[in-house]
């Protein structure tokens, strides 16, 4: 099984920490996202990975050069001056994991999932991993009945970033579509795309309020520990 590891978004709302580093290369406790979600997917089994880049690209392609586990492949794709959106990303490296499912992963999460092989089936084109609702997104994205997800519900959950894909989802539609979130919410749609919630660790790194949050989560956890 193969992932790719969205990593080209600018990073917005981490300003001004990301007009000189991308996202993915933000550190918490001496680690950066990007290789916290490369180590979990290594540890999980995954020995592909694709990694594409946009933004503040030479600095993630030298950082990416400097990850030598045994067996394991990057490969990074460099998507031009203008990122290509989450859908776009794996349009353009579809090659790459066209065999099988592949797991898509935003690198801008900080998670302890463990990403175990789903069991999948011929009808499901997709298997998205939710949570708990964060204060930052209380109406949730996603319902899920029965481990199929819903695009509506009285209870809702939050997408965390995490998905197995299936290559056919990608085979018939525009190419030009940048989000994701367009693709997968067609395909709920039509009742093919099973979910579960996962209750472990997961933060969203997506502002400098979270960031901060995250990192005192893990000089608390780091304490503890001692």
């Amino acid at each position: 099984m193969k992932a790719i590891v969205l990593a080209a978004g600018r990073g917005e709302r981490l300003r001004p920490i990301t007009n000189q580093i991308p996202k993915p290369l933000i550190s918490i406790d001496n680690k950066t996202l990007l290789e916290r979600n490369i180590e979990s997917l290594y540890l999980s089994g995954i020995r592909e990975i694709v990694v594409n880049s946009s933004w503040l690209a030479k600095q993630l392609e030298v950082f990416l050069s400097t990850i030598n586990y045994p067996n394991l492949k990057i490969i990074y794709l460099y998507e031009g001056e203008r990122p290509l959106g989450t859908a776009g990303a794996i349009f353009n490296a579809i090659d790459y994991l066209k065999d099988d499912y592949f797991w898509v992963v935003n690198s801008d999460i900080l998670t302890n999932y463990s990403f175990k092989r789903i069991k999948t089936n011929n009808k499901q084109k997709a298997h998205l991993i939710l949570v708990p609702n964060p204060d930052h997104n209380s109406e949730g994205d996603f319902g899920l009945m029965d481990g199929i997800v819903c695009n509506h519900s009285d209870q809702m959950y939050t997408f965390s970033g995490i998905s197995l894909l299936s290559p056919e989802m990608f085979e018939k539609q525009d190419k030009k579509t940048e989000s994701l979130a367009t693709i997968l919410r067609d395909f709920v749609e039509k009742d093919i795309v099973t979910g579960d919630i996962f209750y472990g660790e997961w933060l969203d790194i997506g502002t400098l309020e979270r960031l901060n949050k995250a990192k005192n989560k893990i000089e608390i956890s780091n304490s503890n520990e001692r």
